[in-house]
């Protein structure tokens, strides 16, 4: 489904969008995971998510997120993969098909419109078509009209409470330069 979408809308307010996450990234997740994954099956998780990512990036098509500050600057385990984490966000950000907004974490009400969520629309349609809900074991696929306008309606008021995708650039880059690495073993 994502692979032939147009236009990707995203909110999350626990981590970073899949398709916008590194290798480490992804790893770290699958470690923090409460089910016990053997490092085949975490192998497994990163290079799938990985060739998502890296079929996405060649379509051209748009992608639009709102991430929740929290998914951003509370602590990981690893600094570094923090660091690179946030550094390849900012570079995304910097692509002329990608809009990547941070909602501060004082937008309390706004952050509790909708839970997370993937909004995807084919053939250049601007409403979505699709609507993508990951649960612990599966994703909810919504495709009732009637149900897709709330999360449209939610994307566009988090969007509105969002810092501006320039603004949200600088803040990504002042919470990397505030993230030390110095002390981490590799």
């Amino acid at each position: 489904m994502e692979t032939d979408a147009t236009y990707i809308r995203t909110w999350q307010p626990v981590f970073i969008p899949g398709l916008l996450q590194t290798p480490e990234y992804t790893k770290a997740l699958t470690q923090a995971n409460p089910e016990v994954l053997d490092e085949a099956a975490a192998d497994e998780i990163v290079k799938v998510r990985q060739e998502r990512r890296r079929v996405f990036e060649e379509s051209g098509a748009r992608f639009a997120a709102v991430v929740w500050e929290p998914a951003l600057t509370d602590p990981m385990p690893s600094p570094r993969v923090h660091r690179e984490e946030l550094g390849h966000l900012m570079k995304m950000a910097r692509q002329p098909n990608m809009t990547i907004q941070v909602l501060p974490h004082g937008e309390w009400a706004a952050a509790r419109v909708a839970p997370a969520f993937v909004a995807l629309s084919y053939a250049n349609e601007a409403s979505p078509e699709v609507i993508v809900q990951d649960t612990m074991v599966n994703s909810v696929i919504l495709e009732d009209h009637e149900d897709m306008a709330g999360y449209l309606h939610a994307f566009e008021a988090l969007r509105s409470a969002a810092l501006t995708p320039d603004q949200s650039i600088a803040f990504i880059r002042k919470a990397m330069n505030g993230i030390a690495v110095e002390n981490e073993e590799a």
